[in-house]
């Protein structure tokens, strides 16, 4: 009985290591996440942004936007969901041209952020007024289940906005 008594804290010991081993082993065959070519896809779809825009291409702009995605324009109430977003574009009244500038981009995992300005003019169609601007923006992006990243997540202000008549 002793015999048992001192061999079954070795087994038990033995099994523990063995464990742990093995738990070791899958944390190092986890993937290795290439942060340079996440950064390199959010700079593609900020492009896609920009070219979305100044084409007017809603469903296009839309196409770079997760479903539950939040955004936050200034003096407005946050708009929740892909359809609010979509409901409050106007792509038919302006036009737009913009050029973005991403100033920063951060990739946690399947989470990156990027602070970015933008540059550019909105015309009313009906009106002819234009208005120049420059904004500052966060955005928070979320990788999909395809691998691909969507933005989640819009914060924005202006830095500077002029209305002059046509």
């Amino acid at each position: 009985m002793k015999k048992l008594l001192m061999v079954l804290p070795l087994v038990f010991l033995l099994c523990f290591t063995l464990s742990c081993q093995k738990q070791a082993e899958e944390v190092a065959e986890e993937p290795v996440v290439d942060v340079e070519a996440d950064v390199e896809a959010i700079k593609s779809l900020v492009n896609e942004v920009e070219k979305a825009f100044n084409e007017r291409n809603l469903e296009a702009y839309m196409a770079t936007i997760a479903d539950d995605a939040v955004y936050m324009p200034p003096g407005v109430p946050a708009l929740i969901g892909k359809e609010a977003i979509r409901n409050w574009y106007d792509f038919e009244a302006t036009s737009f041209k913009a050029t973005i500038f991403s100033d920063e981009i951060e990739v946690h995992g399947d989470w990156a952020f990027s602070r970015a300005h933008w540059k550019g003019s909105w015309i009313q169609k009906d009106s002819g007024e234009t208005t120049q601007m420059e904004s500052k923006t966060v955005n928070i992006f979320r990788r999909q289940p395809d691998g691909s990243w969507k933005s989640s997540h819009a914060i924005w202000n202006y830095t500077s906005r002029e209305t002059s008549e046509k």
